[in-house]
């Protein structure tokens, strides 16, 4: 038994070590070696009691809780767990527990944190029939399918431009002499306060979006079609761009795409939705309606963010247009130059405010065009996921109407 012990400790302090060592050559460490301000424990499937994981002892009133046992020199010992609600939640799913289980000891509150790791097999889900194509910007992620498109505003963009400013003013303010090129350790922290905040709106935007994405992907029983694109694909674009778009660059260097990716798979795995990826090359550029190649926009619709057609006069969105040429470009999903619907009204544009994707009902404005962008005309409706099974079952609020 002391040889496990001795193995997950080297386990233990190589981790500390390359952590260490990458973050020294980042800039980020204080001392020259490591130093253990958090003690763990980290234990194999023999000096816990793993197959016989999860085991509940009964309390006099007639309560359970859950225990784990440890091998120790003097013999098992047990501990009392007070597990997270999302424990049990896995474990109803069908998630089973992984060998390894990491203890960090906390002394002043004499309480001990278990990490547990969970994992399920999964099969890989066939394509649909029916296809849901998501296009990610720096403003806002348009989707849809060849009945309806939608657009949320989730404005990355401005939030990055806006904690730029910030961190220039911080800059600025806390410099000390003119020689000095770091700022303070007051505006150290206030750079990495106000760093750790656009971070967390961001990533808490894209987590609830994601969720929201899969939901009405499994409603609709489609497959959702992502862009591929490499990894750390904004900075690679970014560095492309020239020096004097500085602006630019810094928000696609951040509004984080392959994020946005990582928690759509996660999300698509727990729900078994299917996800597909294709190549985002010119799929702004080409005219859903007559497949015209390579249509460069002038500088009025390239600021308003419209395609005009030359040949056939088509004009949408430039986001919608891309939804739809990532559709065309999946092998078994309707084509790009397929006209998009005979009927007078073959589209559905919905235009979603970002701060309310977490209500499951949420007042959002819609504009219901026909086909070629003509005849628009704005409702007020409720979007709620059921309704997206068919667009008849659209319930708009007439008292909320919107005049033409």
């Amino acid at each position: 038994m002391p040889t496990h012990y001795y193995y997950t400790v080297c386990q233990d302090a190589v981790t500390r070590a390359k952590s260490f060592l990458e973050l020294k050559k980042k800039g980020k460490v204080e001392t020259e070696k490591p130093v253990v301000k958090r003690v763990s424990l980290w234990l194999d499937d023999v000096l816990w009691d793993y197959k016989r994981f999860p085991q509940f002892n009964t309390l006099k009133n007639g309560r359970k809780i859950l225990i784990i046992r440890l091998s120790t020199r003097k013999g098992r010992i047990k501990l009392s767990l007070k597990p997270h609600k999302l424990f049990f939640k896995y474990l109803n799913e069908g998630w089973k527990v992984k060998p390894g289980v990491k203890l960090r000891l906390i002394e002043e509150e004499r309480k001990v944190l278990a990490y547990f790791v969970f994992e399920k097999e999964f099969e890989e889900q066939e394509p649909t029939g029916s296809f849901l194509s998501v296009d990610y910007n720096a403003d806002n992620i348009s989707l849809g399918t060849s009945e309806f498109l939608i657009q949320v505003r989730t404005d990355l963009g401005k939030i990055t431009r806006f904690y730029t400013n910030v961190r220039r003013e911080i800059q600025k303010s806390h410099l000390v002499g003119w020689r000095r090129k770091l700022p303070s350790n007051k505006g150290r922290k206030l750079l990495e306060k106000f760093g750790r905040r656009k971070r967390n709106r961001r990533v808490d935007l894209q987590g609830k979006f994601a969720k929201r994405l899969v939901e009405l992907a499994k409603v609709l029983n489609a497959t959702i079609v992502l862009e591929e694109v490499p990894k750390n694909f904004n900075q690679k674009v970014a560095r492309r761009r020239k020096r004097k778009e500085k602006g630019l660059r810094d928000v696609l260097h951040n509004i984080g795409m392959n994020g946005f990716q990582r928690f759509v798979l996660e999300k698509a795995v727990e729900f078994n939705v299917p996800v597909v990826f294709v190549s985002p090359s010119y799929s702004s550029k080409i005219c859903p309606g007559c497949g015209a190649f390579n249509v460069k926009p002038d500088d009025d619709a390239l600021r308003r963010r419209v395609f005009n057609c030359p040949v056939c006069g088509f004009s949408m969105d430039r986001d919608f247009v891309a939804v739809l040429n990532l559709l065309g470009l999946f092998p078994f999903s309707p084509k790009a130059n397929e006209p998009l619907a005979e009927d007078p009204v073959g589209l559905m544009m919905l235009v979603v405010e970002a701060n309310l994707l977490h209500h499951r009902n949420a007042l959002i404005i819609a504009t219901k065009t026909g086909a070629g962008g003509n005849g628009k005309k704005n409702i007020i409706l409720a979007w709620d996921l059921d309704d997206f099974k068919s667009l008849n079952n659209v319930r708009v609020n007439p008292k909320s109407a919107v005049p033409d």
